[in-house]
């Protein structure tokens, strides 16, 4: 009975047809991606490049090639199997989503030294976070001043002012999974996100943790917030809501803090 429901799990994921199968299909893409083997949109869709994806994971591992999510796949990247046929309060629209779930923009140079890179180390295991300490004293921050920092640019996110978005950003910044960018790359991201997603609103949970980097005058920060997002202009049910943490290096510019390195992890609930 319990290789029957397996099997059927995968032939709906295969086939894009289940109604809840976009959470373990994004869930796959997410665990696909940091493994250097997936470059595409984070939406819940399933595509040949998934497949594609997949497959070289499975070979890289030993398992049989089937480009679908099998339990030995599943198991190996730590996605229960049963997450395809379970509900969930939370299954989001087959769109991307956070800002990170965009295509990775990388170019072919990039993409192959990436893939070398997994050549020689096929399953990377997670870099664990640093203890927090405080920053130095050459630093000179305060937690109420970094606090502020996060709750201005929450606050501007939910506006539609680019200009005003992107003025946070110190460049060339480390840009979510794109690596390094200039502002024009940031400035088309945030139009086109914004476009995709007009309503906007995010609160930060609990303190912003921060600790020195391994740069003079840099500080990470850690935070997490609740999102929700919606376009009511679709024709059907275009929401999402849930959590993410977020990881920024910042360092002072005059009276202002800028943001050089930014990326984001969604938090399953």
């Amino acid at each position: 009975m319990m290789r029957t429901a397996v099997c059927l799990c995968v032939a709906l994921f295969a086939t894009g047809m289940a109604i809840h199968a976009d959470e373990t299909t994004r869930q796959v893409q997410e665990e696909l991606r940091k493994r250097n083997l997936y470059f595409g949109n984070v939406d819940g869709q399933v595509s040949a490049e998934l497949a594609g994806a997949l497959k070289r994971y499975q070979a890289r591992k030993g398992f049989q090639v089937t480009g679908t999510v099998d339990e030995e796949t599943s198991n190996s990247l730590h996605i229960p199997v049963a997450n395809a046929s379970a509900k969930s309060p939370h299954t989001w629209p087959d769109t991307p989503v956070l800002r990170s779930d965009a295509a990775r923009a990388l170019s072919e140079s990039q993409r192959v030294a990436l893939e070398k890179e997994v050549e020689l180390n096929p399953d990377p295991s997670p870099t664990p976070a640093p203890p927090a300490e405080s920053p130095g004293p050459g630093q000179n921050l305060t937690p109420d001043q970094v606090t502020k920092f996060v709750t201005d640019y929450l606050r501007d996110a939910e506006t539609d002012d680019v200009t005003v978005q992107v003025k946070c950003f110190a460049f060339p910044v480390e840009y979510f999974d794109h690596g390094s960018q200039m502002e024009g790359f940031v400035s088309r991201d945030v139009r086109n996100y914004l476009k995709d997603w007009p309503q906007r609103r995010y609160t930060l949970v609990g303190p912003v943790n921060f600790f020195a980097s391994g740069k003079e005058g840099e500080t990470n920060i850690e935070f997490t917030i609740k999102f929700s997002v919606r376009n009511p202009a679709r024709k059907k049910k275009y929401e999402a809501s849930g959590r993410t943490k977020n990881f920024w290096t910042i360092r002072p510019e005059g009276e202002d803090l800028k943001i050089v390195a930014i990326r984001e992890q969604r938090l399953r609930e």
